[in-house]
């Protein structure tokens, strides 16, 4: 059994995900959390979108492919693409008890710099996330004391 790379109909890989564990084979879709939230629809999507991974025998292949919603195997050189069960297991380890990817880019305690607003040019140590409303504290060095900063976590990045 090789873990096997599906090209799906934008938007509807969860259903297509259905349809091949419905059939018996063994299908994953990594999700994440969608930064900044979109305005209509779920903050959750795959992160991948437009592709799946589905486990199946080489002599299972064509059932895959004419699964509804499966626009075909991705191929590179005439082969379908295969993916290492350690990719799977990779993204896998980083999920959350709700089956979310975590992308934590910048961890506590990292530099970063500040790329927009007055702040700009900036050099400051990133003191934690506010969950849910897509800022960050970040500690600066200011009048000889450090100062926390709340702003947007689209105006750092790592220094």
């Amino acid at each position: 059994m090789t873990w096997w790379v599906v090209e799906t109909q934008r938007h509807r890989e969860p259903a297509t995900r259905t349809r091949l564990e419905q059939q018996g084979l063994a299908a994953y879709l990594p999700l994440m959390r969608q930064w900044p939230r979109p305005a209509v629809g779920s903050d959750v999507a795959p992160l991948f979108p437009g592709y799946l991974f589905v486990r199946a025998s080489a002599r299972r292949l064509h059932r895959v492919q004419h699964t509804p919603g499966v626009r075909g195997l991705v191929v590179f050189g005439g082969e379908p693409a295969r993916l290492n069960d350690a990719v799977i297991d990779f993204l896998r380890a980083r999920e959350g008890a709700d089956g979310i990817v975590r992308t934590d880019p910048l961890p506590g305690g990292a530099a970063v710099r500040i790329t927009n607003g007055p702040l700009r040019g900036l050099v400051a140590v990133l003191d934690s996330r506010l969950i849910g409303r897509e800022r960050v504290l970040v500690l600066l060095d200011i009048l000889q004391r450090q100062t926390r900063v709340e702003m947007p976590e689209t105006w750092v990045c790592r220094a």
